[in-house]
């Protein structure tokens, strides 16, 4: 039998620790249980580095598989990670630290933080600003606002990093192109 994270495995496994998950769009929302604050969950589609990953596209695609062959992602703290997520260095820092987000770190930000977030990729400046967010108001409440900023106000259907409409009604919806120039103008 293998090891392999599936769907059906996540959301089993976060029933089982009480996360409270819930289908938004589509896509699985879920807050840290009561009292886990601060330790690592296999089950919550948040990035160490800052991202969510309930808005990456290989995260929705695997969440949404039919089958476990089609499985490429379920997050950064899951098992089951893309290659670019296996390779990542901050990954291994934050899960040392047992960490939930690299803003919760006395050493943020630091060297493989800033090599990141000053990639120039808009995701990357998104990641950034969350992990100061992460930092002010708390991982938990962070993370509790994630669903629905990635879910479109017109339909309700879950959208990506990538989509500067919904792909589902092709209303406009505020893109992680709009928030990193935000971001990069000083305006939020």
């Amino acid at each position: 039998m293998s090891n392999e994270m599936t769907r059906r495995k996540f959301l089993d496994s976060a029933a089982k620790v009480g996360c409270g998950c819930a289908m938004v769009g589509g896509l699985a929302g879920c807050a840290e249980p009561a009292g886990q604050s601060g330790r690592q969950k296999e089950s919550l589609p948040a990035a160490f580095c800052g991202l969510y990953c309930g808005a990456c596209p290989l995260y929705q695609m695997s969440i949404n598989a039919p089958d476990s062959s089609q499985i490429k992602c379920l997050g950064c703290k899951s098992s089951k990670l893309a290659d670019h997520c296996a390779q990542c260095v901050i990954r291994p820092c934050a899960t040392a630290k047992n960490l939930s987000s690299c803003g919760q770190c006395s050493q943020f930000p630091c060297e493989r933080t800033k090599k990141f977030h000053t990639n120039g990729m808009d995701m990357a400046v998104v990641a950034e600003r969350n992990c100061y967010q992460v930092r002010k108001k708390g991982f938990d409440s962070w993370l509790k606002e994630q669903p629905s900023r990635w879910t479109c106000q017109k339909c309700g259907s879950s959208f990506t990093f990538k989509d500067e409409v919904c792909p589902r009604c092709k209303a406009d919806v505020y893109s992680c192109k709009e928030e990193a120039t935000d971001c990069r103008e000083g305006q939020i």
